[in-house]
């Protein structure tokens, strides 16, 4: 559902199709990241540098995953020394919000807990590690760095360029996934399940569909 008129400030662009989950979005117009705080308009940076290339969906897509149908809203780019990977922000018709993670072609659904919810751990486990929570076993496969580099749309949180966390993703016997960040001060976590690319559905803006 749009949300009220909005003017960048510092170019003045009008953005008349906000979310009203959106807290960060980018000016199409000058590339200006912009943070909404109760009614101010901030200019918090640069929205980075977003090389193009083929991607299963992009924003305003629609996925269809687990039952529903997401919107993609959001669309960030992470560097973790090795590679790229892409994260894609979307809602469904309710509003709820969804993560999709893009990697080399495989493909994550992922939905974020809430604030100060998830496994207890103020460090993050090390790779190897075996944990478990809300009576499922994980197992730590992968732990890095990653940095921030370009995002583009609409987000429901504070996503900076050049801003880096540590990040883990642990796999559960049934094929969940359960990651979490972690940076100075803070942690989110975010639990899902694989998707398979190729039964993935896509319908894009033009109307056509894929596959």
């Amino acid at each position: 559902m749009p949300d009220s008129h909005v003017t960048c400030p510092n170019c003045g662009y009008g953005h008349d199709n906000l979310r009203k989950s959106t807290r960060m979005f980018d000016c199409p117009a000058c590339g200006t990241t912009l943070y909404l705080e109760q009614d101010a308009v901030k200019p918090i940076g640069n929205s980075g540098e977003m090389h193009d290339y083929p991607m299963l969906f992009g924003i305003g897509d629609t996925v269809e995953a687990e039952g529903k149908s997401y919107i993609i809203q959001g669309h960030a780019r992470y560097d973790y020394g090795r590679g790229t990977w892409d994260e894609f922000y979307g809602e469904d018709s309710t509003g709820l919000g969804a993560w999709f993670s893009i990697d080399e072609g495989d493909v994550v659904i992922q939905h974020a807990f809430d604030s100060g919810s998830g496994p207890r751990r103020d460090t993050p486990p090390a790779v190897g590690e075996k944990f478990s929570y809300s009576g499922k076993d994980y197992t730590v496969t992968e732990g890095d760095t990653a940095t921030c580099i370009a995002v583009r749309g609409q987000f429901p949180e504070l996503i900076r360029v050049d801003d880096a966390h540590f990040f883990i993703n642990a796999s559960g016997a049934s094929g969940q996934l359960l990651s979490g960040e972690f940076w100075e001060g803070g942690r989110q976590w975010y639990e899902g399940d694989w998707l398979d690319p190729f039964t993935l559905k896509v319908r894009r803006q033009d109307g056509s569909t894929r596959p």
